[in-house]
């Protein structure tokens, strides 16, 4: 049987999808092995659908906590032994995470892994700027390479679903799509439902068809985002992520904050589009405004040139922790003019973005440092 190399990464969606370039030099150093995830179950789904994977070890499952756990109380269900069986055959196992007691890497050694990596990038020993940086640094004598600029390509039949979604909402394909997440993982950090309202407005009247996109969590961002619209765009609630990916990879533009399904969809290779009364458009990024508050953009933002960071004034907030942030009532760093925010889109419509290595301050222009 093929030897395989493990990957373990609790983190979640966005925190994974940095982890790309990484796991990507891991195949290029180990062309001939499997590679198996232990990650959360719907980012773990979208990678495998897209070929990065071979094999999934959900999260939900008991494969992490059987490695922590004793030798004693270690599963002996299918799926342990399953994953015990796949780690009989590991020639390299990648943890990021912390393991202070040792016992993670010592689980791993006794069950026959060859080499093993433990190591958090959140660890003061990581000296990169940006996160992706820090993961490779935890690879240091194993791989030489590191790509950024490969896009995740999804099945056919996803595509397809979606567009067959996209259908059923109405005119769509006479315009180019631009998928809008009112939401994110906290809603620290959240811009104004007002300022999306202003870029869905500027939007329709520019020849463009904003969709909504969002999660259970999301219900009410997405109402206050429609109820401050004079036509309200169309919603897709309740999609898994698989779904969702699909969605993004139809649209030209996606506006979103610091989220996971912002770093996806500047992860995504997007489907070509021509329709009679849209210009050929057959780009290799979905381009995508983000918009972050509280969080460093220098370090957690996606990156390359089809992506623009806004952000309004130097946040004060966040050297002084997460308690801080969240008691933060006017959030100036996310109060972003409504004009900068309709260049951002109208330079992505256009095919002009930028990725932002720092943050700029309130009234400034959107950051282009490659």
């Amino acid at each position: 049987m093929a030897r395989t190399v493990t990957i373990v990464h609790p983190g979640a969606l966005g925190d994974v999808l940095l982890s790309l370039p990484a796991i990507r030099a891991l195949r290029a150093s180990f062309p001939r092995q499997e590679f198996g995830l232990l990650a959360g179950d719907e980012v773990g789904k979208l990678l495998r659908a897209c070929g990065e994977i071979e094999r999934l070890f959900p999260l939900e499952g008991d494969s992490l906590a059987s490695l922590l756990a004793d030798r004693t109380s270690r599963s002996r269900g299918w799926a342990g032994q399953t994953f015990f069986e796949w780690l009989s055959r590991c020639d390299l196992a990648v943890c990021w995470m912390a393991d202070p007691d040792g016992r993670l890497a010592g689980s791993l050694g006794d069950l026959g892994v060859d080499r093993i990596i433990v190591g958090s990038p959140l660890s003061a020993d990581c000296q990169g700027a940006h996160q992706a940086d820090r993961l490779m640094e935890t690879l240091r004598g194993v791989v030489t390479t590191c790509r950024h600029e490969e896009k995740l390509k999804l099945p056919d039949k996803v595509l397809d679903a979606a567009r067959a979604r996209l259908e059923a909402l109405g005119d769509w394909g006479k315009q180019p799509l631009a998928v809008i997440h009112p939401g994110s993982g906290s809603p620290h950090k959240c811009s104004e439902p007002a300022l999306l309202a202003q870029a869905v407005t500027w939007l329709q009247a520019n020849g463009a068809a904003p969709v909504l996109v969002g999660g259970p969590a999301d219900d009410e961002r997405l109402a206050e985002v429609s109820s401050r619209c004079a036509v309200p765009p169309p919603a897709c609630r309740g999609l898994d992520l698989l779904s969702v990916a699909g969605l993004l990879a139809h649209g030209r533009l996606f506006l979103g904050h610091d989220s996971g399904l912002t770093h996806l969809a500047a992860s995504l290779h997007p489907v070509p589009q021509e329709a009679p009364s849209v210009k050929p458009w057959y780009g290799l990024h979905i381009q995508t405004v983000a918009l972050f508050g509280p969080t460093d953009c220098s370090r957690w933002a996606p990156r390359g040139p089809h992506v623009t960071v806004l952000s309004g004034a130097p946040c004060l907030c966040r050297e002084q922790g997460r308690q801080t942030v969240q008691q933060c009532r006017d959030k100036p760093c996310l109060q972003i003019p409504a004009e900068r925010l309709v260049l951002a889109c109208q330079q992505g419509l256009q095919g002009a973005g930028g990725w932002c290595r720092e943050q700029p301050t309130s009234g400034s222009a959107p950051c282009y440092a490659q």
